[in-house]
């Protein structure tokens, strides 16, 4: 009997022990305990910090007449059609530079010559020579127009396309070679530039618009020269051979555009016939349509071009094509396309804000390829 009621008693004060223990012992409360021994992980990034402005980074949003005054005058001037214009210096492939102009101030600077104006950094040179000069951020919160942005640095743009902050407010991106790993050339930009190109994911805010009001119709053979210079100019910075142009492949690359257009249905299917649909409509850097290697594959079936002889890519909207080809090159899938050491031809059809590249084996290459078969 005694142990009966022993039993009961303790049985009595277990269970009302269980009843009170969330009143006395919250469990909100236990667990931040138990959390006081567990480091605190913390997503937020480092507050990026701005680097002192130096050479090209001080003339941007500076009137051109500054510019001139210390550079020249420049070889070339080209209208875009993309509310800024093109300003080329540089005869010599070491020497080149283009310059952006609105409103007759510059926009932005693509700067592949070795110069002064580039300190502190220099063409040729690695990431680990920048990160030993400068902390290489992975955010960048702004605002400009009084709208907010923040921008997001994936590991690939960190490695091969790093943004840097001047403390006049303006940017630079620099660009590495995929296959190099050594700086290709450096563009310094304003904020609107920057959020026009915007090569980085954003986690708020929208990319500018590209403005199409000044496009004119057919093919634009001075944007095609100038894709195929810089193209070259690059394969030349890495020891790869430069392409050939000839009548027969420009003919070719615009037969090819024309041919997308014609037989998108037999090219695309419904779902990316709508992403391209949706590109034209948006006309941002946020809403860029690009072919997939299949879908190009098919575009060359379609044009009756040898698909074993041949590859290229179709992007639109562009805003710079220099800045689309240097993103190009810093890129793994697409640097690929333009590593080949054999002798190719290159056709460039530019049309808007839509471009294709077609390039193709040369006659010995091909001759030889059949040989070895």
């Amino acid at each position: 009997m005694k142990r009966f009621l022993a039993f009961l008693g303790v049985f009595f004060v277990v269970l009302i022990g269980g009843y009170l223990q969330p009143v006395f012992f919250p469990a909100d409360k236990m667990q931040q305990e138990a959390d006081k021994g567990r480091p605190i992980v913390s997503h937020t990034a480092l507050p990026y910090e701005e680097i002192s402005t130096s050479g090209y980074a001080a003339y941007i949003g500076e009137k051109i007449t500054d510019f001139i005054a210390e550079f020249g005058e420049p070889l070339e001037k080209h209208k875009t059609g993309m509310g800024y214009e093109l300003w080329i210096y540089g005869e010599e492939d070491a020497d080149y530079l283009e310059v952006n102009i609105q409103e007759e101030k510059i926009s932005a600077i693509k700067a592949f010559n070795d110069s002064k104006a580039t300190t502190p950094f220099s063409i040729g040179m690695k990431l680990s020579d920048v990160s030993e000069l400068m902390t290489i951020y992975s955010n960048f919160a702004f605002t400009y127009k009084e709208s907010s942005y923040n921008v997001e640095l994936m590991e690939e743009d960190m490695n091969y396309r790093p943004l840097i902050a001047f403390d006049n407010k303006t940017f630079a991106i620099l660009f590495f070679n995929h296959g190099t790993g050594k700086l290709s050339a450096v563009t310094y930009l304003d904020k609107k530039s920057l959020l026009t190109l915007m090569p980085y994911q954003l986690l708020e805010g929208e990319a500018t618009p590209l403005p199409i009001n000044e496009q004119l119709n057919g093919f634009d053979a001075v944007k095609s020269n100038q894709v195929i210079r810089i193209i070259n100019l690059l394969k030349l910075k890495e020891g790869l051979p430069i392409y050939y142009t000839n009548t027969d492949s420009q003919k070719n690359a615009q037969k090819l555009f024309e041919t997308l257009n014609k037989n998108q249905k037999n090219i695309l299917s419904p779902e990316r016939a709508e992403s391209w649909q949706f590109s034209k409509e948006q006309m941002t850097a946020e809403a860029i349509f690009t072919l997939t290697n299949d879908e190009y594959q098919k575009l060359l079936k379609a044009g009756q071009l040898d698909k074993k002889k041949a590859t290229g890519m179709y992007t639109e909207p562009i805003y710079d094509p220099t800045f689309t080809v240097l993103s190009w090159f810093s890129d793994s899938l697409y640097h690929s396309r333009f590593a080949h050491q054999e002798n190719e031809n290159i056709g460039v059809a530019f049309s808007k804000a839509s471009m294709l590249v077609l390039l193709q084996e040369t006659e010995k290459e091909i001759s030889q390829t059949e040989e070895s078969e």
